[in-house]
């Protein structure tokens, strides 16, 4: 706040020309009670003829008030008026008439011989206090919109948590009002200002350097500025951030008279800044742990696989399982997921009159929720391909129970299914079991292979368990999608599809490639592929007979494309990655789920052409 900026002659004039049309008081009425009794005191100090209170636009001056002239209207050219606005102070008989921010707005005049002679100092200071008053007339408001605008600028000051200071640069002292003192800690009143350094000390020692520097900057540049700074440190360490603005304002010599300013407390948005950018990290974090699974997962599962076929169902079950995790976690936005539903969610759709489980309440975190969601999978593909899932009489029962430490076991019992054989080798579906899930989980698991089918124990540390979020009203719950093709059922009748026009609206290139491919193999001619709302709408009129919708195409639902389908009569299905209402619901057409496989998207064609 050191060096006092410059501001050029022009920008002085433009913004005096500014202020002085924002009071709309130029043209209109003339000779107003208060002003015409200004002008006659101005005659009569003077013994003139002629006293005006004029105002000065840019090419002609305008009498408010006035006596002795033959009306209000003259060209600014050669009138006194404007030469007091020219010189900026008074000349001759004429002094200038300001507003609050300093702005020369006209002039008291005084014209014409005069009785007296060379008017004293005390006529010419009474002539400038004629002129202040006159300033107080026009610039004042009615008194209802001065109460009015005090109250909404109080209102707004006080809900931005603000607080304004004036620096008199002339007098060198700050009034810092009740309302900073309260913001920023610093004492209400009238304090030295120290040539406007006696409010640095207030500023964190990290900013205070480069906020003089921007300070002064930008003040010699624009004349105002504006910054975003820390306070000192509280008593706690607590972080307090501070956006700073303020003008400066000028006197009649272009000299810089006040400083005004306003400072407002920014740490909470601060802290939600933060917080969003610790989310992102977090969400960066979590998207590159998940590829590095899927990795994982795929060069496992391939690893194992005797063939092509059987790997590509291996890994994209256990995709689809990651997949039920992920639904679960973000349910409960991300916080974890209870035991119960990782048990729902893994066998309620395998067999449902041959699957039960049963245990107290329950909440994992997200990483033992997804650790125990893929061994669970494991379990029961293991149960439906060879255990007891695999008959119509056998039964798969899981149960858990709190241990003594704080955490959690859980038993899976296989009855009535042929007899576990432990395996010659140990696949990859088990090392997931008894490896990564112990591990991910702080505790154990163990498999058991016995005569009356398979056993496994899966024993979770105290830190596996996480306290369970705040529960929702039931009217506040998302309504979920019903997923009608799940992965377990992807029988589909050789050349069921064959020879059907299929159209494919779909987002992502690869996934539409894919699906593509796959489904020509299936005997399908695919008539078009769309991946915008707009080039979906153009293609509904082609010639095919079923179509394959994604939900969310770029951000759009699209439902237009649906229901103009409906109308039509043609059937169609949805593949969507969304867990929640997110779909477009209301259509009577199959659901599949990303991630999906191409058989999947075939059983759904099938069934809705009549082709099952």
């Amino acid at each position: 706040m050191d060096d006092a900026p410059i501001v050029s002659d022009d920008r002085q004039e433009t913004a005096r020309l500014k202020a002085l049309r924002a009071l709309g008081i130029l043209d209109g009425e003339v000779n107003e009670p208060r002003l015409l009794r200004i002008a006659r005191l101005a005659s009569r100090l003077f013994d003139a003829p002629k006293a005006a209170v004029a105002l000065v636009d840019q090419d002609r001056v305008w009498r408010k008030a006035f006596v002795g002239y033959a009306g209000p209207e003259a060209p600014r050219s050669n009138d006194l008026a404007g030469k007091v606005v020219s010189a900026g102070r008074a000349v001759d008989l004429a002094a200038p008439i300001r507003d609050g921010q300093g702005h020369i707005l006209g002039a008291l005049v005084v014209e014409g011989p005069s009785a007296h002679g060379l008017p004293s100092a005390e006529d010419l200071q009474a002539l400038e206090d004629l002129a202040d008053l006159a300033a107080e007339v026009l610039t004042a408001k009615p008194e209802g919109d001065r109460t009015l605008e005090g109250e909404r600028l109080n209102l707004a000051i006080t809900a931005a948590a603000l607080g304004e200071f004036e620096w008199d640069i002339k007098r060198d002292v700050f009034k810092i009002s009740p309302r900073l003192a309260k913001v920023a800690g610093i004492a209400p009143g009238v304090i030295p200002s120290e040539n406007g350094a006696a409010l640095f000390p207030y500023i964190h020692p990290e900013d205070r350097e480069i906020a003089r520097e921007t300070i002064n900057k930008q003040l010699a540049e624009t004349g105002r500025y504006s910054l975003e700074y820390r306070r000192l440190p509280d008593a706690d360490g607590r972080a307090v951030w501070y956006h700073g603005s303020g003008v400066m304002l000028f006197g009649p010599d272009h000299e810089p008279t006040y400083l005004i300013g306003v400072v407002q407390d920014i740490s909470e948005r601060k802290a939600e800044e933060q917080q969003r950018e610790a989310l992102v990290a977090e969400l960066d974090h979590r998207i590159k742990n998940l590829l590095a699974v899927v990795q994982s997962v795929a060069a496992q599962s391939a690893r194992k696989s005797a063939s092509l076929d059987v790997f590509l169902k291996t890994f994209a079950a256990r995709l689809k399982s990651m997949s039920s995790a992920h639904d679960l976690l973000s349910a409960a936005r991300w916080r974890g997921a209870t035991l119960a539903r990782i048990a729902a969610a893994e066998l309620g759709g395998l067999a449902p009159t041959q699957t039960r489980w049963d245990g107290p309440e329950l909440f994992l975190t997200p990483r033992a929720a997804a650790a125990l969601s893929l061994a669970m999978h494991e379990l029961a593909v293991n149960a439906v391909r060879y255990g007891s899932l695999s008959t119509e009489n056998g039964k798969v029962e899981v149960v858990w129970r709190r241990t003594p430490e704080g955490g959690f076991a859980l038993e899976w019992l296989e009855t009535g299914g042929p007899p576990a054989t432990a395996p010659v080798t140990k696949g990859f579906g088990a090392t997931l079991i008894e490896d990564v899930a112990g591990r991910e989980l702080g505790g154990s698991a163990k498999i058991n292979y016995r005569s009356s089918g398979v056993t496994a124990m899966i024993v979770g540390a105290a830190e596996a368990l996480a306290d369970a979020p705040p529960v929702e009203p039931v009217s506040a719950l998302p309504e979920r999608i019903v997923e009608t093709v799940v992965a377990a059922d992807e029988t589909v009748r050789p050349g069921a599809i064959a020879g059907l026009k299929v159209l494919i609206v779909e987002d992502s290139l690869l996934l539409a490639l894919e699906l593509e491919a796959g489904l020509e193999d299936a005997g399908v001619e695919v008539v078009g592929c769309a991946a915008e709302l707009g080039e979906a709408l153009s293609m509904v009129e082609k010639d095919f007979d079923v179509a394959v919708l994604d939900a969310d195409l770029n951000g759009q639902s699209v439902a237009p494309v649906a229901e103009i389908l409906r109308s039509m009569g043609r059937p169609f299905v949805f593949a969507t990655g969304y867990a929640d209402k997110a779909a477009p619901m209301g259509f009577d057409a199959p659901i599949v789920r990303k991630p999906y496989n191409v058989h999947q998207i075939a059983r759904a064609v099938a069934g809705v052409t009549g082709r099952a």
